[in-house]
């Protein structure tokens, strides 16, 4: 095989990557998220708050913030982060809507625990994939890396601060238990995430640090 096509087969399988894994993610928030009313962190918990109190359609929301972030990206962080990132950031909110137009994806389970942990699982693989092939998925990934290139913060710490944050944020019109389902999603798909990233190599991680 010649090294130009090995390098483009290589570049075709990283976005295949993070196709897949915003893909999956999507999915995990359409099938388990949205229909349990269980609240999360990142870009879809913003959304589902701002979806409370002003009304405003979750994907568009989703679309106009990573649209945003990635902006801020591109300034901050550089052309290379932003052509890595440019699929996440317009993909996923694309695929949300997809996902949305089949109605039997919202009924697959009624059961809050089960919607946790598949919700969980499904969406630190997702995020961890779209990292190991050496992008971000967007939204609310952008600002832990914004912070920690401007001012040196940990980007594990910032992002666990803005999504409890958000949990909060939606803790003000969610019941006790639904807090409770939210705060073990955010627990499950952090420690999957950090589990997809172990198994994988670190490089990914290093691109975009």
């Amino acid at each position: 095989m010649s090294p130009k096509l090995h390098h483009t087969l290589k570049n075709l399988f990283r976005i295949f990557l993070i196709l897949f894994g915003n893909a999956l993610y999507s999915l995990a928030v359409v099938a388990f998220i949205l229909p349990s009313g269980i609240i999360t962190g990142g870009t879809t918990g913003l959304a589902l708050a701002s979806a409370h109190w002003f009304h405003t359609p979750i994907t568009a929301f989703v679309l106009c913030f990573n649209i945003l972030t990635f902006l801020l990206g591109f300034f901050v962080l550089g052309w290379k982060f932003a052509a890595t990132t440019l699929l996440s950031t317009f993909f996923y909110p694309i695929l949300l809507a997809f996902w949305q137009q089949f109605p039997a994806l919202s009924s697959l389970t009624k059961d809050a625990m089960l919607c946790t942990i598949l919700g969980g699982m499904m969406i630190g693989a997702g995020i961890g994939i779209v990292i190991r092939a050496g992008a971000s998925t967007g939204g609310m990934d952008i600002p832990p890396l914004i912070l920690k290139k401007l001012f040196h913060l940990p980007v594990s710490a910032t992002l666990y601060v803005f999504d409890f944050s958000i949990l909060i944020l939606q803790m003000f019109f969610s019941d006790i238990e639904e807090s409770l389902y939210g705060i073990l999603l955010v627990m499950i798909y952090t420690f999957v995430l950090d589990k997809v990233l172990v198994i994988g190599t670190h490089q990914a991680r290093a691109d975009i640090v």
